[in-house]
C-alpha cells in the first residue's frame, strides 16, 4: 500500500476518535522564500500535511519532489526525584504531547487558550524595511504582520481566527524602540527576526492531552522561530529552526535533552540511507542508489538520477562557545516495526532512543564496525553514541553504503548532549536543514557538498546571532500608565519635551478635546471623563505627528 495512503487511512480513523474529545489543530504555514518549501504546524510537528497524510517539505521550491515526510522535536529529562519526563510528537495517530499556546501561572494550558494561540505568525523582511521607512505609523499604514505580532503588551495582537490575545509576558521577540518593554508598533516597535522571512509560534507540553508518550510532562513552553535567507548563494539551500525552551515547571532538570526526530524520506521513500558527521553534529539522509525511485517506476516525488542529500545539524546547543561546541549526544535510528528497535510506544522507548539505546535500555551497538572490516556483527559490550559516523567514500568506514545494507524507509533521532534547565530558566537550540543538489547516491557518493552547504548556514547563523538590531535614532516620548484611570502622562525620560499639539481620538475617529498641563518636562492629561475603552493619543513634535494607543479603565 502507498505510504501516504496508509497514513491518511490511519489519520482519518484517529481523527474521528479525537474529534469526540478535543481535536488537534490543523493550522500550518511554510517557509518558502528560498529553494526549500517547508511546512510547520502549531503542535510542534512539521514537514507534512496531516489532513492528507502527505509530505510537505519540497526541494526545489515549486516542485513536488520531497526531502522529508514528517518531523518534530523530542524533549526528555530526569528530575531530582529520579522521575522520567518525556514529550515526543510523531504522526498524531497515537496522540498529541504538544499543544499550541503558552503555559499559565499554574504551568497548564487549557483547550480554549490553545485554540486562540493556534496560529503561526509569518513576516517578510521587506515588510519590516518598508515599515522602518515611514516617518509616522498608524493602524492603517502598518502591515498586519507587524501590527498583530504577538509581542508583550501588544494591544493589536490577534491569534487563531482573529481572537484577541492578552500578552503579559515575553513572547515573540521585537525591537523595543523606546525601551519600555511593551510592543507598540504605532510607536515604531517591530518584530526582531533573522533571515529574509520568518515564522513564529509557541507550543507547550502540558496542554489538554499528553497521550503520545503517556508519561510525565516536563512543563516546558517552547518559543519557535523558523527563518531563511534568499541571497543567490548556498544559503538559499538552508532553513533554520530556533527553539527557546522555558522551564515553567517546579522541577530542576540536570540532564535535559532535545532531539530532532524525522521520518526522512528523500524522494521515493523506500531506497534511502542515513549517515552522521560528528564535526558538524549533522544527520545526513542520502540515496541508497544512484537512481532514486527506479525500483518503483519513478513516482512523481522521486528525483531519478543523481539525487540530492539533506543534512540536519545543530547550529547552536547550550554549552556552545564562540569557537567551541558541545558534541551531539547521540544519533540513531529505529525500524518501522514492533521489534526491540521498532516504533516507540511508551515514554521510556523515546528516552532510550534519545540516548542511542534499544527500547529496553540496552546498547544499540548493532552492526558495529569490528576490527578492520567496515561492518560486523552485534557487539553487546560497546556503548556507541553515533550510528554510521563515516563518509560513504571511505572504503573502510562504517556507513550504510559499505555495510551492504538494503536501502529502505529510514527514521532517525539526532539528540543534543545533556544540559541543565532549572526552574525559570530559558535555553536555546538551533537546528539547520540543508540541501546539497545533485550529490548522488551509493555506491559512488560522498558528503563533501552537504558539508559545504551546512558550513555556509552555520557561518550565517553565527553572523546573525552576533548582530544587534539597529534602533532608529528617535527621541520618542512615553505615555503611561497603560491602562490608565484618571490621568495619562507624557514624558521623555526627564528630558525637555516640547509638544506642539496633543489630542485624543476615540475608536470611531472622533477628536476629543483635552487640556494637558506641562510641569517638570511632563504633560498631565485628565482622562477621568472618558468612557472606558481604547483610545489613541495624538501629539505633534517638530512638525511630525506621533500616536500611541492607551486603554481607559
Amino acid at each position: 500500500m502507498n505510504k501516504y495512503l496508509l497514513f491518511l487511512i490511519i489519520g482519518l480513523f484517529c481523527t474521528k476518535s479525537i474529534l469526540s474529545a478535543q481535536a488537534p489543530f490543523l493550522t500550518r504555514d511554510s517557509i518558502n522564500i528560498n529553494n526549500i518549501n517547508a511546512t510547520v504546524m502549531v503542535h510542534g510537528d512539521m514537514w507534512w500535511d496531516p489532513t492528507l497524510g502527505i509530505a510537505a517539505c519540497k526541494f526545489p521550491n515549486g516542485s513536488q519532489k520531497i526531502i522529508s515526510f514528517a518531523s518534530s522535536i523530542w524533549l526528555s529529562a530526569i528530575d531530582n526525584s529520579d522521575q522520567l519526563h518525556v514529550s515526543a510528537q510523531t504522526y498524531r495517530q497515537g496522540g498529541n504531547d504538544y499543544w499550541p499556546g503558552p503555559l499559565d501561572a499554574a504551568d497548564t494550558l487549557t483547550y480554549a487558550t490553545s485554540h486562540d494561540w493556534a496560529k503561526i505568525w509569518k513576516i517578510n523582511k521587506t515588510d519590516i524595511d518598508a515599515f522602518l521607512g515611514l516617518s509616522t505609523h498608524s493602524v492603517s499604514t502598518t502591515p498586519m504582520s507587524i501590527l498583530t505580532w504577538p509581542g508583550k503588551g501588544n494591544l493589536f495582537a490577534t491569534g487563531n481566527g482573529g481572537a484577541p490575545l492578552s500578552i503579559t509576558t515575553d513572547m515573540a521577540p521585537f525591537v523595543d524602540v523606546n525601551g519600555d518593554g511593551i510592543y507598540d508598533p504605532i510607536l515604531g516597535d517591530y518584530p526582531d527576526i533573522k533571515g529574509d522571512q520568518a515564522l513564529w509560534w509557541v507550543f507547550s507540553d502540558n496542554g489538554p492531552t499528553h497521550n503520545n508518550t503517556n508519561g510525565n510532562k516536563l512543563g516546558i513552553e517552547v518559543h519557535a522561530m523558523s527563518y531563511a535567507w534568499n541571497r543567490g548563494t548556498y544559503i538559499d539551500n538552508s532553513i533554520f529552526y530556533e527553539y527557546d525552551l522555558l522551564n515553567k515547571s517546579t522541577n530542576n532538570y540536570n540532564n535535559f535533552r532535545l532531539a530532532l526526530w524525522s521520518d526522512a524520506d528523500l524522494g521515493y521513500y523506500y531506497d534511502d540511507f542515513i549517515g552522521f558527521d560528528s564535526t558538524r553534529r549533522m544527520a545526513i539522509e542520502y540515496n541508497g542508489t544512484q537512481d532514486d525511485g527506479a525500483g518503483a517506476g519513478h513516482p512523481a516525488n522521486s528525483y531519478g538520477l543523481n539525487p540530492p542529500q539533506v543534512g540536519y545539524s545543530f547550529a547552536y546547543t547550550p554549552g556552545d562557545g564562540l569557537t567551541s561546541f558541545e558534541p551531539a549526544g547521540s544519533f540513531t535510528t529505529y525500524n518501522n516495526d514492533f521489534s526491540a528497535i521498532g516504533i516507540p510506544n511508551i515514554d521510556s522507548n523515546s528516552y532510550n532512543y534519545m540516548h542511542s539505546k534499544l527500547e529496553n535500555g540496552k546498547s544499540i551497538a548493532w552492526n558495529r564496525r569490528l576490527g578492520t572490516a567496515p561492518c560486523g556483527g552485534f557487539d553487546s559490550t560497546a556503548d556507541l553514541k553515533y550510528l554510521y559516523p563515516d563518509d560513504p567514500s571511505n572504503p573502510t568506514g562504517w556507513s550504510e553504503c559499505n555495510c551492504g545494507n538494503l536501502p529502505g524507509d529510514r527514521r532517525f533521532i539526532l539528540s543534543t548532549n545533556d544540559f541543565t534547565l532549572n526552574i525559570g530558566e530559558q535555553k536555546k537550540v538551533v537546528i539547520v536543514q540543508s540541501v546539497a543538489d545533485s550529490a548522488g547516491g551509493c555506491p559512488v557518493t560522498n558528503f563533501d557538498k552537504i558539508k559545504t552547504v551546512a558550513d555556509t548556514a552555520h557561518n550565517a547563523y553565527r553572523r546573525a546571532a552576533s548582530h544587534t538590531p539597529v534602533i532608529p535614532p528617535k527621541s520618542i516620548p512615553h505615555a503611561y500608565p497603560n491602562p490608565a484611570h484618571d490621568y495619562l502622562y507624557l514624558e521623555n525620560g526627564g528630558k525637555t519635551i516640547n509638544v506642539e499639539t496633543i489630542s485624543i481620538i476615540n475608536s470611531i475617529g472622533q477628536k476629543i478635546p483635552c487640556e494637558p498641563i506641562l510641569s517638570n518636562n511632563k504633560y498631565s492629561i485628565n482622562i477621568l471623563f472618558l468612557p472606558c475603552g481604547v483610545y489613541s493619543l495624538l501629539y505633534q513634535i517638530d512638525g511630525k505627528t506621533q500616536n500611541t494607543l492607551f486603554i481607559k479603565q
